[in-house]
């Protein structure tokens, strides 16, 4: 009986421990981490951030992020998302996470960001312009233009920038940020 309380002591006092940040629908929140990092979390979004000093880690659970990560090379900040890890090189970031699919749209610097698990292959390198779409058997990496990259992330400004997009696919997007939802 000791031995398992022993056990279980080890293991409790072992296992990472989190703080959880949540937004509601159409709520917005800033983090500034203890490292002068900064993360802001979009609409109905639920971020677990690791509590100890030696281990540098998020968890998106939920949602869509901006990661302004101060570089660490002996400690590396990692984000864990949708079955994928990103480790920040030293980078501005958004990623969105939700129904099987994992968007991170790359606006400074550069990340790895891991390959499907079991798939054996390298991670990838992602840089400034780069859009890596990742399910949990492929990642498709494009470029785009800075600026449409910032569209994207013009939710910390409180706006959505919409061109060449659908009606549909407009609506589909104000509808994260409302109970009330528009049908079209």
């Amino acid at each position: 009986v000791l031995v398992m309380i022993g056990v279980a002591a080890v293991l409790l006092l072992s296992s990472p421990k989190y703080t959880t940040y949540e937004t509601p629908v159409g709520g917005r929140k800033i983090l500034t981490l203890a490292d002068g990092s900064r993360v802001e979390l979009n609409t109905n979004s639920v971020l677990r951030l690791s509590i100890d000093r030696s281990k540098r880690e998020a968890i998106l659970d939920r949602g869509e992020a901006y990661f302004e990560i101060k570089h660490d090379p002996e400690n590396p900040f990692v984000i864990r998302a949708q079955g994928r890890r990103i480790i920040d090189l030293g980078t501005k970031f958004v990623v969105r996470g939700g129904a099987g699919r994992l968007e991170v749209s790359m606006m400074e610097g550069a990340i790895a960001l891991s390959a499907p698990q079991n798939s054996g292959d390298p991670p990838s390198e992602l840089t400034a312009g780069d859009v890596a779409v990742a399910t949990a058997t492929s990642t498709v990496i494009k470029k785009a233009p800075l600026h449409v990259i910032a569209d994207a992330a013009s939710w910390r400004q409180g706006m959505l920038v919409f061109r060449q997009t659908t009606f549909a696919d407009a609506v589909a997007e104000f509808n994260r940020y409302n109970d009330t939802q528009m049908v079209v």
